[in-house]
């Protein structure tokens, strides 16, 4: 037994390689494409290989971690720190914390990130880039399996600026393409608006808990002598340095990272542009890494979005909660207007952000993580099912050009049907069972938010169905030549399709069906795998509320009816009706969708007539007012003195000697007179 332990305690101290090898591998092809050049066959077969074997070595050693935490709970935390900078009174660290939760989010995103990659062979075969664009894989996801087992939230900062780095050479990609150059701006300037706020938020909280970290390492996420946040915030609280509403403001500030990396309310118009990238980047992005960033960083640092007092709940959770629910149910009216397949997922993706977020603000915290962990795998599926649909019809992403792909495309068709099924909530698919969590926890928090999210759950039935029956149903409409994607690229469906249907049973235990009632109260709780393994400390288990389900279920069925009998059976012509109705009311509803809400133009408006004149008023009173008098003052004042002094240089040693002779006289006599 002791050996045993032994074994899987080493296996956890070799786990910082699993974020060092896809940077390592990422490097290694960069030296590669500069010495031999990225166009050679042999070049671009190294790169794919050492790229997913890179990420398959990382999938493989998590889960022998999984395995370890399994067999020996007390292994966990696992926290090694090397110092970064060290001082008299505080030390920033860097290392590797191996837990419960960043276990489960490696597994994730190195399982994700495999299948994106090997699907990437088929669909980037073909480009100039493909070398490239594996290297830039290999960063990116070596810079998320930083910020999962970052050990404070010092180090946790870094690697989410190397992740939205990585993003912007991502989605732009193909920078020839000016659509593409202008989404990879526009994704990094809105995240380094939310990242400002995310960095004024670690230090203020840093500044009202310094006294309290005694020199230990600082922000640490977990120490097991309390030097951590949630010691921080209690022994600051007691200290009268900190109090409820301090922590409140703080809480709301570092929330802007979060709303920008994860395309929340009003930082959230950047996700659906960032479609210009390549599909199997959209999936990644959109499924397990960057906008699922914002989710692990409130579920890690939650002590701070709680009350400092220690009661529960909090106004940071409820900040949390109102922005997930605006989002969720924002993005689901702006997706049921696109005709863009991907932009239909990307809204789709915001819209599910917003369902976590709800989750962890309501209170259900293993609800909101099995969402995201339900959410990665048939959204990935999802998206990459468009790329075959892309892919075989050399480019067109335009769903009224489409119909019919069912005969020609029967793999990507099915596997598209599951993702759809599974992301409306349908029972027995995975999306139904971390959903209806969420809508429970978030009816018992308020029935107004839950209500939010009953009418949400139909709206996303409508516009998944909507996608899928005019991209997969009745005749096809386009004039390209439909064909099935390889095997290289259906594999992958066929792979994200099982945990797709069958991930929601880890968390789901089937002796809460006997406790269901229908009071409109929640049923007795029973634990289940997932909340078990996730939240080992304190696990929080959510019972059944069966008016809430019932509820939820029956939008979901209204929505894929109406879906149906609009876009299958045709017995319903809202469709064109709406589009291109006469109606102001009518026209206005479906332009205020179609055009997203207007947010684009809002900022661009603000941006055009607003902030840029106030720079250009600003730059020209200190750049040319101040600046400029100060610099041509110091020219003219030097050349004024130099043309004076000029005629005291006439070559006679005899006169230099009288300067001298004057000045010393001169500064005698000034000397005496002071004293």
């Amino acid at each position: 037994m002791d050996q045993s332990i032994d074994y899987w305690r080493q296996v956890i101290e070799l786990s910082p390689w699993i974020v060092a090898t896809p940077f390592l591998v990422g490097f290694g092809i960069i030296i590669l494409n500069s010495l031999v050049g990225s166009s050679t066959k042999l070049v671009k077969t190294l790169s794919m290989v050492a790229s997913v074997g890179g990420v398959l070595y990382g999938f493989i050693h998590s889960l022998l971690l999984f395995q370890a935490l399994v067999k020996f709970p007390e292994l966990a935390p696992w926290v090694k720190n090397i110092p970064y900078f060290t001082s008299a009174s505080f030390t920033f660290t860097v290392g590797c914390l191996i837990d419960n939760l960043a276990v489960f989010m490696m597994i994730v995103v190195t399982s994700v990130s495999l299948l994106v990659q090997i699907y990437t062979h088929g669909y980037m075969r073909e480009d100039p880039g493909y070398s490239r664009f594996y290297c830039y894989l290999s960063l990116f996801t070596g810079s998320m399996l930083g910020l999962v087992v970052s050990t404070n939230l010092f180090q946790s900062f870094i690697f989410w600026e190397l992740v939205g780095v990585c993003s912007y050479f991502l989605i732009g990609f193909w920078w020839n393409k000016p659509s593409a150059a202008e989404a990879c701006m526009k994704a990094f300037v809105i995240n380094r608006v939310g990242d400002f706020g995310f960095l004024v938020g670690v230090l203020w909280f840093f500044a009202v808990t310094y006294s309290v970290w005694s020199g230990h390492p600082v922000l640490q996420f977990f120490d097991k002598d309390g030097y951590d946040i949630a010691g921080a915030i209690h022994k600051a609280y007691l200290a009268k340095n900190l109090d409820v509403q301090t922590l409140w403001w703080i809480s709301m500030v570092m929330f802007m990272g979060p709303m920008a990396k994860s395309a929340q309310f009003m930082l959230h118009t950047w996700l659906p542009d960032a479609m210009e990238g390549p599909t199997p980047i959209s999936a990644l992005i959109h499924a397990a890494t960057m906008v699922a960033a914002g989710i692990y960083l409130v579920a890690r640092a939650y002590p701070i979005w709680q009350s400092a007092d220690g009661t529960p709940g909090g106004m940071g959770l409820a900040f949390v909660a109102i922005i997930g629910a605006a989002t969720a149910f924002m993005a689901a009216t702006i997706a049921m207007s696109q005709y863009d397949i991907k932009r239909v997922l990307a809204w789709s993706t915001v819209s599910q952000l917003g369902y976590m977020f709800v989750g962890l603000g309501a209170g259900a915290y293993t609800g909101g993580l099995f969402h995201l962990f339900n959410h990665a795998f048939f959204k990935a599926m999802l998206f990459l099912c468009s790329g075959a649909v892309i892919h075989g019809l050399a480019g067109e992403q335009d769903i009224r050009k489409m119909g019919g792909l069912k005969k020609s495309m029967p793999i990507t068709a099915a596997c598209f049907l599951i993702g759809t099924i599974s992301i409306s909530g349908c029972p027995g698919f995975s999306g139904f069972f971390s959903k209806d969590e969420i809508i429970g926890a978030a009816t018992a928090m308020d029935p107004m938010l839950g209500g939010v999210m009953i009418l949400t759950a139909g709206l996303t039935a409508f516009y998944m169905f909507r996608v899928y029956f005019m991209t997969f149903e009745g005749a096809y409409r386009g004039d390209a030549h439909p064909h099935e994607s390889p095997l290289v690229m259906t594999a992958p469906l066929m792979v994200l399709a099982v945990p797709s249907i069958l991930s929601g049973y880890l968390g789901f235990n089937f002796a809460s069906l006997s406790a269901i009632n229908f009071s409109g109260e929640h049923g007795k709780a029973f634990s289940n795998w997932f909340g078990s393994f996730v939240y080992f400390k304190h696990p929080v288990f959510e019972g059944m509320n069966g008016i809430v389900m019932l509820s939820s279920i029956g939008f979901a069925a209204a929505g894929f009816l109406v879906a149906y009998l609009m876009y299958v059976a045709h017995s319903l012509k809202w469709n064109q009706a709406i589009a291109e109705s006469k109606n102001p009311l009518v026209q206005g509803i479906y332009q205020f969708s179609f055009n997203k809400w207007y947010f684009d133009n809002l900022y661009m408006g603000l941006l055009q007539k607003g902030i840029l004149p106030l720079f250009q008023t600003v730059w020209k009173a200190i750049d040319m007012l101040i600046v400029d008098y100060i610099v041509n003052g110091s020219a003219i004042v030097a050349r004024g003195m130099g043309e004076g002094l000029r005629y005291a240089q006439n070559g006679r040693g005899q006169y230099y000697a009288l300067v001298i002779f004057g000045w010393v006289a001169g500064l005698t006599v000034l000397v005496f007179f002071l004293r």
